[in-house]
């Protein structure tokens, strides 16, 4: 999700599992996936359970990949309300995030 750069700490590990030499990842498009799941996803994610999701649909332009300054918050046990703000976006990367935000 994006979150603004300023955040600090961040006790859990990276939850991203990109292909393209970023780590062990799954690749969504027309050559595999995960399954059961879209083969729209260009890039395949895990939730801090484990859990996986599309955090990059292949509708979206790719753009550059890689990792902005800044550290990510710690993970909340509950989200806050979204009724004052949108609500946090998938990324699969940092510059897929607007600014300084960055992709946790």
């Amino acid at each position: 999700m994006c979150v603004l750069g300023l955040a600090v700490g961040q006790d859990e590990g990276n939850t991203r599992f990109l292909d393209h030499g970023l780590g062990g990842g799954v690749h969504g498009g027309s050559h595999g996936g995960v399954h059961g799941q879209s083969s729209s996803c260009r890039y395949w994610c895990r939730t801090p359970q484990g859990q996986a999701y599309c955090c990059e649909n292949a509708a979206k332009p790719p753009g550059p990949v890689g990792t902005k300054p800044g550290n990510c918050p710690i993970v909340r046990p509950d989200c806050p309300s979204t009724r004052t703000f949108a609500g946090p976006q998938t990324c699969s990367n940092d510059y897929s995030c607007a600014g300084s935000d960055k992709c946790c």
